[in-house]
């Protein structure tokens, strides 16, 4: 009777021990849920405003977590009328402004057919995802490497990448959003 009882005892544990691992699958990281939220965003806009395409989203730019959040910092902000926005006059990352830095690490991205945008938000106070998502799309801290004119019904595509840096004490949420045409 006590072998019976260890080896349910054993069967139970097991059986506890799979169900909590149904729930572990692929992880969503925070980054990856504000990027997908970002995309939804403006696909769903493009799609409001008639466009018929198959739009293909994809959240791989991996230079802004490479090369531009490593150089991210507090410097390239600024205030003008009360609202923070990047700064464009003056500061130099690496010899050069923020502008061309950002333009030299995005060039693989902008061609004729494409509107390249770098935005950042301080969302430091921020409590949900949703907020931080809104705070991105809203941002006047923003800079568009390649600003070609996109038109809603020619869109094809829309690359979108999210990172999260600390700076002195302050989180700001990072984001490359490029649209194909």
């Amino acid at each position: 009777m006590k072998s019976a009882k260890k080896i349910l005892a054993l069967i139970l544990a097991g059986v506890m021990a799979l169900a909590l691992l149904t729930g572990c699958g692929k992880a969503t990281s925070l980054n990856r849920t504000m990027a997908e939220g970002i995309a939804e965003h403006f696909k769903s806009s493009y799609v409001r405003a008639g466009n018929k395409n198959n739009i293909s989203v994809s959240y791989q730019v991996p230079e802004l977590s490479r090369d531009i959040a490593p150089l991210f910092d507090e410097n390239w902000i600024t205030q003008n009328n009360g609202h923070d926005v990047l700064n464009n006059k003056g500061y130099t990352v690496n010899g050069k402004t923020v502008e061309a830095t950002l333009t030299d690490i995005l060039s693989p991205y902008i061609s004729a057919d494409s509107a390249v945008t770098f935005r950042a938000a301080d969302i430091t106070d921020v409590k949900t995802p949703f907020v931080e998502i809104s705070d991105l799309i809203g941002s006047q801290i923003d800079f568009r490497v390649a600003s070609h004119n996109v038109y809603a019904t020619s869109v094809t595509g829309i690359r979108v990448a999210v990172v999260r840096k600390n700076v002195n004490g302050r989180t700001y949420a990072l984001t490359v959003i490029i649209v194909e045409m």
